[in-house]
């Protein structure tokens, strides 16, 4: 509310101003005459000084009075009239205004001028409305080294600040400013400086813990100080080239590097350091591990698949290329677990097996770390089983003279190899499957007496069977009794040693001789042959193949051959000769039925052999090594 004061009445010239005022109203001085009459050539003055003048009555105002508007002021004036030219000048008694302030000067408070850095500080803006001005609005400044760092249109009187830094030391102060009339004042500036704290309490933890990480995970370094301010600039080391791993810098206590995918080469000690205030400090360092998964192992057997056999040991080993101990191996065999064996410092593991039938099969062994299992490839085991001892049997065949001879063995892994003997001399051979059995025929004659046998042979050791003994049958033995008479024998072994010595002649001189006479023999008058063959018959022909009695050999696609391949067996016929057929051979014989006439060739020896012989000797039995002929004659 605005009060007119008449300052001077007892004169003829007064001055009226508003009262109170203060900061920001408005201020009007008027000059006015006792009597109300016009005045003219009206001047204002604030402390002698002229301000304005008017040539008619006016008033005289300040829109926004401020303390500097305070003064001593008084205004002149001249009365109206026709003859202004004759009127005096007036003046009106000096006046003091006081513009009272609105409010006070504001103060800037701190709750501490020397803050440790990440510690609150709170900046407060005091200043005092006047009673009559009380409900007059204020806005709020806040400003640091001359730079606003809040704005006016708070109307709080506080700045509050969570955490301070370095950089927020500086010299601050504080501005309140009225709404309305824009009346503003800035509080006195205040020193604040903000003390950093060194870093302290460094320590490196690691993730997984224990500093034990898998190839190829995710290892992750924390980096960590108790104390320290500002920024913290981390760095991460490992001992041996002074490189640097990984350096950050930022406002906290903790700092992470992670390694992606862990190799093991990257094992070793890691150390982290911090610094603030150019004065790094170091962590103690951490021993990284790095564990390998297993790579998949491998079985091997220790024996070739060739000599695993009944009662062979055999040695299964499994091994991983890769991996960190300890490792544990397990040994299946058909899915179920053998053996556990543990390797404490990595390598390979295995354990010895006595073969049995039953350990055939499918075998496989994992290898497990705790990191990782893997399994290997799976493997089939065959156990061979030795033959068992051959069963030799003779019966008789169909047909005259002949007996079948058969020989088997109950156990075994086939094929088997069967070979046929009499009196130590291979008559032949052949491959049977388990369950059968092989045969040989025979065409008798009254030398075809004595002992045979057979043996059986898998590959993995021959079993020779009993000998069983060929009696000589009645019409043999008279065949034999009716032979020996003492001149037949003479007469027969002066032709045996001609016909030795014929054949030894042709033996040197390269030639290969076997006594057979024809099948068709054009002898006049002669009866029908008896034929007595031996059966297979073979030639001295490595090539040409020997007949089997068994379709089986034939459907297995086995070739029947002898062992000894060079054995020369003679087909020899029996005649019944008449004496004028003097021109034949018989006529060299006495008068007399011919008989039988039986040739054996010895079997002509490798190479190998007849040199291992040749050497044992020296030399000394060379011509006896060669083909010669036993020849007998029975009539």
């Amino acid at each position: 509310m605005l009060l007119w004061v008449p300052l001077l009445v007892i004169d003829e010239l007064i001055l009226q101003a508003s009262y109170p005022v203060f900061e920001g109203d408005s201020l009007v001085l008027r000059c006015l005459e006792k009597e109300r009459k016009k005045l003219t050539e009206v001047t204002f003055y604030k402390n002698q000084m002229a301000l304005t003048s008017f040539k008619k009555y006016s008033d005289f105002s300040i829109p926004k009075a401020t303390l500097n508007d305070s003064g001593q002021y008084h205004c002149s004036a001249k009365k109206s009239s026709i003859w202004s030219w004759l009127a005096s000048k007036m003046e009106t008694r000096t006046v003091t205004i006081q513009v009272q302030e609105l409010f006070s000067v504001p103060i800037l408070r701190s709750t501490t001028l020397q803050p440790s850095e990440g510690t609150p500080v709170t900046l407060s803006c005091e200043t005092q409305l006047r009673p009559e001005k009380a409900d007059t609005q204020l806005h709020f400044s806040f400003f640091r080294d001359g730079r606003i760092i809040l704005s006016g249109q708070k109307r709080t009187p506080k700045l509050q600040f969570t955490k301070v830094w370095q950089e927020d030391s500086g010299s601050y102060l504080c501005e309140a400013k009225t709404v309305t009339s824009g009346i503003w004042k800035r509080s006195h500036p205040v020193r604040i400086e903000v003390r950093r704290v060194p870093v302290s309490g460094i320590h490196l933890e690691t993730q997984p813990p224990g500093g034990q990480v898998t190839e190829g995970k995710t290892l992750l370094l924390l980096c960590s100080v108790a104390r320290g301010t500002g920024d913290i600039t981390f760095s991460w080391h490992k001992e041996g080239p002074e490189a640097i791993l990984k350096k950050k810098t930022q406002r906290s206590l903790v700092a992470e590097f992670k390694i992606l995918a862990m190799r093991e080469s990257e094992a070793g000690k890691y150390y982290c350091a911090a610094d603030n205030t150019n004065s790094p400090l170091r962590s103690r360092p951490v021993s990284i591990s790095v564990k390998i998964p297993v790579s998949p192992p491998l079985l091997t057997f220790s024996v070739p698949e060739t000599q695993m056999f009944v009662g062979k040991v055999v040695e299964l080993q499994c091994d991983c290329q890769r991996g960190s101990a300890p490792i544990l191996y397990r040994f299946y065999h058909e899915g179920k677990v053998m053996k556990n064996s543990s390797a404490p410092f990595g390598g390979a593991a295995s354990f010895n097996l006595s073969l049995t039938e039953q350990h055939a099969g499918n075998y496989f062994c994992e290898a497990d770390n705790g990191i990782a299992m893997q399994s290997s490839k799976v493997l089939t085991l065959s156990v061979r089983v030795p033959v068992s001892r051959p069963l030799l049997t003779i019966r008789k065949a169909t047909g005259r003279d002949m007996v079948e001879l058969r020989c088997e063995a109950k156990t075994g892994t086939t094929p088997i190899l069967y070979r046929f003997f009499h009196q130590d001399i291979i008559l032949g051979s052949g491959w049977a499957c388990l369950g059968e059995a092989a045969f040989l025929n025979l065409s008798l004659t009254a030398e075809d007496y004595g002992i045979y046998s057979c043996d059986a042979d898998n590959g993995i050791g021959p079993q020779l069977s009993e000998g069983v003994k060929l009696p000589v049958t009645g019409k043999q033995r008279g065949l034999l009794a009716g032979g020996v008479s003492l001149g037949l024998l003479g007469f027969l072994g002066l032709i045996g040693v001609a016909l030795l010595l014929y054949f030894r002649t042709q033996r040197r001189s390269g030639q290969s001789f076997a006594l057979v006479y024809s099948r068709n023999p054009a002898i006049p008058g002669s009866q029908e042959r008896a034929e007595v063959e031996l059966e297979p018959t073979y030639v001295n022909d490595p090539g040409q193949q020997s007949r089997t009695h068994n379709t089986a050999f034939a459907d297995l696609g086995l070739t029947v051959n002898p062992v000894i391949r060079d054995v020369v067996y003679a087909e020899v016929w029996r005649s019944q000769q008449k004496e004028e057929d003097a021109d034949d051979l018989t006529s060299m014989l006495p008068t007399q039925d011919f008989s039988v006439v039986y040739s054996k060739v010895k079997a002509e020896q490798p190479l190998e052999e007849r040199v291992r012989m040749t050497e044992a000797t020296d030399g000394t039995q060379k011509d006896n090594i060669g083909s010669y002929e036993n020849v007998q004659l029975h009539s």
